[in-house]
This record gives C-alpha cells, structure tokens and sequence, in this order.
C-alpha cells in the first residue's frame, strides 16, 4: 500500500488561484519582493525585555509572530516588553494586558494561542500563571530571545504566482473585513500543481485566507463579500498566521486545465483584521505554486458530513446541539487514499470530528479532528487512510447556538455548515461524481442523526 506523505504542519502559532487569462493576474515566476508570512520578529538580541527570561522565551516561542511590533496578523497589541504588558488592554481598558495574556492562555473555550495551533504545555501555563499570581515583577536580566521566523518549507521553486488584479484598501473604522477576488486557471501544457506557498503582502491587517473552487466567476477585482462560502463552493485551501505552505504527497497533484475556453475558476476569500484603526493600509497577497509534470494521480477534494440539518434556537445538554453522521464506503469510494483534512463550519461551530472504523475491525482513524473550532483559524490537517469497501466513516458537528433563533444549513454568514473537506487521490472521474456527494444524504451520502 503507498503511504501518502504530506507537508502541511503548524508552525509558530499565533491565531489561491491560479494562473489564468481572467480574473486575477498571474506570472511565469514568482516576485522575490515583498514580506513573507513570518518575517516578524520580537525584541533583539541583546536587549532587555524588561520580562523574566522564562516568561520572556515563552512569548517569543508562541505569541510574538502575532503580538510583534508593528502587530501582525490583526493584533490589537504588540507583546514584547514588560512595560508593553504592564499597558491597559485595548479590549478592556480595566485590566492590564498581562492579566489578559494569563486569562487567554488558560481559556479552554478560546485559547491563545489559538486553534489550530496547539495549546501551551503544562509547563509553561504554569510559568505564565505564576508570574502573573506574583504581581508579573519586572526581570533584571538581558535574556535575547527573539521570534523565530517561519521559513517557506517547501522543497520546490514555485514557478507561478497568483494575485488579484489591484490592491485593497482596508478602511480604517471597518475593524474586520471579508474581501473576495477570483481568477481563471489553464496552461498549454499538461501539469500538475505540487505545492501552494502564501505570500502575505501586508502582515499587519492580513488575518486569514480561504480559497475555493466555484463553478461561476467571481471579478479578480478585490470586492467586499460575505464571510460565508456558497453552498456551490468548495474548499481547496486555508492558511492562517502558525500554517505552513501545503505540499502534496511526491505522487499526486492538482490537475492544470488545458482548455482556455474550459478553465478552473478559484475564489480567494481574505479576512483582513484592523483593531488598531490604522489609515492607509493596502494589501494584495498572492499565492505562489510549484508545477510539475503529471504525477501518477491527479489529486481532489471531497466533502463528508452534511448538507441537511437545522441548529434548534434551545440547544441541547450543555448548551451545544450537534448531528452524527456515518457513511458506509460502497465500493465506488474504495481504494482512495486520504492525505489531508479541513473541518468546516461557520461562527457557532464548537467542535467537529471525522473518524474512520475498518469493517475489517482494525483500530479507528482520525480523519481530522479539532476538538476547539473556530472559523477564523481554519487549515489543513495531516491524516493517512485508506479507504476500503465497507468502511464506515463518521463524522460529528457541534455548534453553541446563541442567536435566539434557528439556525440552517447555508452559505450565509448567519447559516451553518458540517462539511470536512478532504484531500484524495486518484480522482474519481465519473461523470455523476459530485465533491459533495458523501455529505448529501442517503442513498449516496451519509446518513445523520
């Protein structure tokens, strides 16, 4: 059996597109100018802090490629000196932001630093609570640690580069913006896409990215839009700030059109973050690729999960409500090999799983899970399955309704989605194959209770 490979890791936490004639705009080679996701740092080496050494190390490790000076990624404030940390909290002018830092850590509901990067060990939330219990004391040595940037961790050359057709403007009283802009992919020749690097032109108001493949065109012109996705849509990719680039398994790639008259259309979705109200902020990040010849397998994406549900207004035991989906794996699904996972709800969404139990009786596998979901930090996860004919694959969503109302399944940011989008190779060609056929309900999908 191949065992699929992907890199597609966290790197340091702190929480597309391709070359066409329409649309966005693209070039034979990726532009070398402009900052890359990362490229912000903490304090320098040899300067103090003002902060204890350990609690120092613990914000430059976690927190500092977000809390930097300028601050990155939508922060409201940059965390690097003690008297920075001594400074009232923007959110809450009432407490000192150290007080905040300690609350946030330790917040089971919304961690810092937050999903899908991985919680504080034991250790240091204990290190950060004890400072903080002591009356968070200056520290009286120059400790030099600094943010560890986050390199491109690809080991291809991209050789084509993705980006809308202008800049946008973030207002400066709009606080948080969804901005959409789409482009057309096809090339003469035959290729496969092996690797997807973001490039994020302005750190500062830049917060997340999604892309999606649609079946109708969206301008390439950066254009304000909803925060939901159509119901048409499909999920391809999504970076926050800790998500490294995504690089296919050495077998399998991404399909290149070869008919102009028959292109890819793709749907960039940006969240751009402005809690500071700063004035004259431009951003136009792109996304560069890396092509190769045809692989052995084209690879796709489908979706598990469901497309039929309503969120009642009184949720259930423990304030949540959520459905549990199965999918027996009839036979035309069997034989594909899963590499990649990207659970998918909206604003109320708590929690989603997605399982696979082997009719033969092996061990059950993750098929990408995230016990903590929020909208705002969604990525690929890394999994490794084959499917086999009789397999049942579950998937679960849960969501704290507060709204006072119903809540659908729907595109809308109001609406709901249960869908875990899940890279595979080869690609099922059938011309009645849907990506979200094992999410639309018996006889074909899953059946949900």
């Amino acid at each position: 059996m191949l065992r699929p490979s992907i890199a597609l890791g966290l790197a340091i936490p702190c929480v597309l597109l391709l070359a066409g004639a329409c649309g966005g705009s693209s070039s034979a080679g990726p532009s070398k100018s402009g900052p890359r996701d990362g490229d912000a740092g903490g304090t320098q080496s040899g300067l103090s802090s003002g902060l204890p050494c350990d609690v120092d190390k613990i914000l430059a490790d976690n927190c500092r490629s977000c809390h930097a000076a300028p601050p990155q990624f939508g922060s409201p404030m940059p965390l690097l000196t003690w008297d920075q940390l001594q400074a009232p909290a923007a959110t809450d002018p009432s407490k000192k932001v150290y007080e905040l830092v300690a609350a946030r850590i330790a917040d089971e509901a919304k961690p810092m630093p937050p999903v899908p990067n991985a919680r504080l060990s034991e250790a240091n939330r204990q290190a950060i609570a004890d400072w903080v219990a002591s009356g968070a004391p200056r520290g009286p040595e120059t400790c030099g640690n600094t943010t560890t940037t986050r390199p491109d961790g690809v080991s291809c050359t991209p050789s084509l580069s993705l980006a809308p057709e202008s800049e946008w403007e973030m207002p400066e009283d709009a606080g948080d913006e969804y901005v959409c802009w789409g482009v057309d992919l096809s090339q003469e020749q035959a290729a496969h896409i092996t690797a997807f690097v973001p490039v994020i032109d302005n750190t500062e108001i830049t917060h997340h990215i999604v892309l999606y493949e649609a079946p109708s065109k969206v301008s390439g012109v950066p254009t304000p839009c909803s925060a939901g996705s159509a119901v048409t849509w499909r999920m391809v990719l999504g970076w926050a700030p800790g998500v490294k680039p995504l690089e296919l398994p050495p077998e399998a790639g991404f399909p290149i059109s070869t008919d102009p008259a028959k292109p890819t259309h793709y749907v960039a979705q940006m969240h751009y973050s402005n809690p500071q109200k700063l004035k004259g902020k431009k951003d136009k990040s792109r996304i560069d690729l890396c092509t190769s010849a045809p692989r052995q397998y084209e690879a796709d994406v489908m979706a598990f999960g469901s497309q039929d549900f309503t969120i009642p207004a009184a949720p259930g035991q423990g304030g949540q409500y959520s459905i549990d989906c199965a999918l027996t794996v009839p036979s035309a699904f069997a034989n594909l090999h899963l590499f990649a996972a990207m659970p998918h709800m909206h604003k109320i969404g708590v929690a989603m799983s997605t399982t696979l139990t082997p009719k033969d009786g092996g061990p059950e596998v993750d098929l990408g899970t995230m016990p903590l979901y929020s909208f705002d930090a969604q990525a690929w996860l890394p999994i490794n399955a084959t499917t086999k004919s009789g397999d049942v694959i579950r998937t679960k969503c849960s969501w704290t309704n507060n709204t006072g109302e119903p809540v659908r399944f729907g595109e809308k940011t109001a609406d709901e989605m249960c869908y875990s989008f899940t890279m595979y190779y080869p690609r099922i060609k059938s011309s009645i194959w849907s990506w979200a056929a094992p999410a639309s309900g018996p006889p074909i999908g899953a059946t949900c209770k």
